[in-house]
């Protein structure tokens, strides 16, 4: 359902382009319709969850669950502020929408940038099982060691972007950038691939916005480091290599295209236990 919702995020609507006449369009090519089940799929799964933890709240009225607390928000306001049913499946929403293509794609193009360059990931792999030793896997607390692992998955992040196109903005006010003319209410789209490298330049910041926290990603530390834990799980307990001795330089990294852009084919491995 993750995958169907992307692809549609993704999908160019004729109406955000042309409103009077694009709902027709929209209409005659099936988008709407799409977009109308869709929505009815995440609504019946959001209501079901949300009636599951509306019977069993737990022990005591204690909440076990983030959702538990949107619920007792909502119900209460105890919070100094109000949400709604609505409110709360638009945040359970955003986490299934941002956390889950985002981390495990990361987690795909690091290893699809480790196959291709197989003596980075012997460097990383001999850090990891160095750090980790012999109690049988790697520790969250043992990931800010391994230097190498995080640089890694730096450099995939920065020349695949999991979101190269951020979700539109709109601009409040007008405003002139590089001689042109931005009127307010315009659509703005910003593309993360092209400013990549340049906007860490002069600056102590880390690819996690570290002085951008405004309107940084409220997941991005948890993210991050579920994709490190991984790697750095996946690295201690396996090698890894491409099936059937195929050539690392025979081996195409083509992206698919799409709000969040992954491998166009799925990554498949030989893998060996340790």
């Amino acid at each position: 359902m993750m995958k169907e919702l992307t692809e549609l995020l993704g999908t160019i609507a004729v109406s955000d382009v042309f409103p009077r006449l694009g709902w027709l369009v929209d209409w005659a090519t099936g988008l709407d319709a799409r977009v109308k089940r869709m929505a009815a799929k995440l609504d019946s799964i959001m209501e079901m969850t949300i009636t599951e933890h509306e019977g069993d709240p737990g022990k005591d009225g204690e909440a076990r669950y983030l959702l538990d607390d949107l619920l007792s928000i909502a119900k209460e306001g105890d919070q100094g502020f109000k949400l709604d049913r609505v409110d709360v499946k638009g945040v359970i929403l955003d986490m299934f929408i941002a956390g889950t293509d985002t981390t495990y794609k990361t987690i795909e193009w690091t290893m699809a940038d480790f196959v291709k360059n197989p003596r980075e990931m012997a460097k990383v792999q001999s850090q990891v099982r160095q750090v980790a030793g012999d109690h049988g896997g790697v520790l969250e607390a043992e990931l800010d060691k391994m230097n190498l692992l995080q640089a890694a998955m730096k450099e995939t992040l920065r020349l695949h972007p999991v979101v190269q196109l951020l979700i539109p903005r709109e601009s409040i006010q007008d405003a002139q950038l590089q001689g042109y003319d931005i009127p307010a209410k315009t659509r703005v789209m910003v593309n993360t691939w092209a400013i990549g490298p340049e906007r860490f330049l002069g600056r102590t910041i880390d690819y996690n916005g570290k002085e951008e926290a405004r309107r940084g990603c409220p997941g991005m530390a948890f993210g991050t480091r579920l994709a490190e834990l991984t790697l750095a799980n996946m690295m201690y307990h396996f090698d890894w290599e491409l099936p059937g001795g195929q050539d690392p330089d025979s081996f195409e990294v083509v992206e698919a295209s799409g709000v969040s852009p992954g491998l166009n084919s799925a990554l498949i491995l030989a893998v060996k236990p340790l």
